[in-house]
């Protein structure tokens, strides 16, 4: 094992401290690693000489915040960063950010979460305790507090399952409705393409030309559009491993790519080879996509043939719904969207079982 530099050791949790001596008082900093305790030691000494540095023992919370929040920038992605400082923002700091760390209690936490459940969602206000709690711990790990005030407080309880808040697939007629209704918009294409593949909306808007495989007859996803810190778009890899995957190529699917290729002509914007852009030549982004879908159905509505108002992902379920009910298999399915896991798959279509179960059972034949 490498040696350890001087006044620093490695404590029982696995994590470095070390300490250090300027003009006689005595500082002491945590890490993971010998590049992060330097990294903190070099930013200390440079706030010390500045006169901008503040103990441990007065620290604010909104004083520690930003020092958290930029030690987060290359283990985070630029949307959960830019998730914290909002849940941060809005709904920590003006409760709780003016309280010195070493001094706010656990009943400040829980008053904090009760406050917050009266105006937000369970949902929400489970994220904002989660962010919450990470900077609390991280604040032990910088030698700031030894407990978290956070430590034991349980989540709000979110009633409604996951297919009653999240997820609604359009009825047949609703598909077909809303389709026909779609198919002179800019972004036809992109909808369809959606409802038949059942890819997110960052993944189909990452598409490049080169991930339509006609050899190996598959889409390749390997990309998705990520939001930074500062709200502007990139093209990032997916959440998770299982979200790079390949949906094999299908007729319908083959008419909607050549389709759009034949929209695109051969003045293609400066958009990095991608199959889909927005109507002033970028990434597209999910309000666009949102406003053409709201556009459409009140349209609709106009006509007298109204469907409950829906965003994006509702085809992306509406996919998955219409998979099960033609007798795709739940693990295929789970394969194609990109789940981690069967059990996700199956919590979020389970409802779709019950209306296959009897078609299965007529056409199942046992000889007795």
């Amino acid at each position: 094992m490498a040696r350890l530099g001087a006044g620093t050791r490695k404590r029982a949790d696995g994590t470095l401290e070390k300490r250090f001596t300027i003009d006689g008082r005595r500082y002491s900093i945590y890490g993971k690693n010998a590049k992060e305790i330097s990294q903190k030691e070099q930013e200390i000494r440079k706030k010390i000489e500045d006169g901008t540095y503040t103990d441990n023992k007065n620290l604010t919370l909104d004083q520690y915040f930003p020092d958290w929040i930029a030690g987060k920038r290359n283990s985070v992605k630029g949307n959960t960063l830019k998730t914290y400082r909002t849940y941060y923002g809005r709904h920590i700091s003006p409760r709780i950010g003016s309280r010195k760390i070493q001094k706010i209690e656990r009943r400040e936490i829980l008053n904090l979460q009760r406050e917050l459940a009266q105006s937000l969602s369970p949902v929400t206000c489970n994220g904002v305790l989660k962010a919450i709690k990470i900077v609390l711990n991280d604040a032990v790990q910088d030698g700031i507090i030894s407990k978290s005030p956070a430590d034991g407080i349980k989540a709000l309880k979110e009633t409604q399952k996951a297919t009653e808040t999240y997820h609604s697939a359009l009825t047949e007629q609703e598909q077909k409705d809303f389709m026909q209704e779609m198919a002179l918009d800019y972004y036809y294409e992109f909808v369809a393409l959606l409802l038949c593949t059942g890819m997110r909306i960052g993944e189909a808007a990452a598409l490049t030309w080169s991930d339509i495989d006609y050899k190996q007859n598959v889409i390749h996803v390997t990309k998705t559009v990520t939001f930074n810190e500062d709200n502007t778009m990139s093209i990032g890899s997916p959440k998770s491993e299982a979200g790079k995957r390949e949906i094999p190529l299908n007729d319908t699917i083959k008419t909607v790519v050549s389709r759009q290729r034949k929209k695109l002509g051969n003045i293609l914007p400066m958009n990095d080879n991608r199959v889909f852009v927005s109507v002033y030549g970028g990434i597209i982004h999910n309000h666009a996509v949102n406003r053409a879908i709201s556009n459409a159905l009140a349209r609709l509505e106009e006509k007298g043939r109204p469907i409950r108002h829906f965003t994006a992902h509702a085809l992306r379920d509406t996919f998955a719904t219409r998979y099960i009910e033609q007798g795709g298999s739940p693990q295929t399915l789970k394969t194609i969207l990109g789940h981690s896991s069967l059990a996700m798959t199956m919590d979020l279509y389970s409802h779709v079982l019950p209306n296959t179960k009897q078609k299965e059972m007529d056409n199942l034949e046992i000889m007795l």
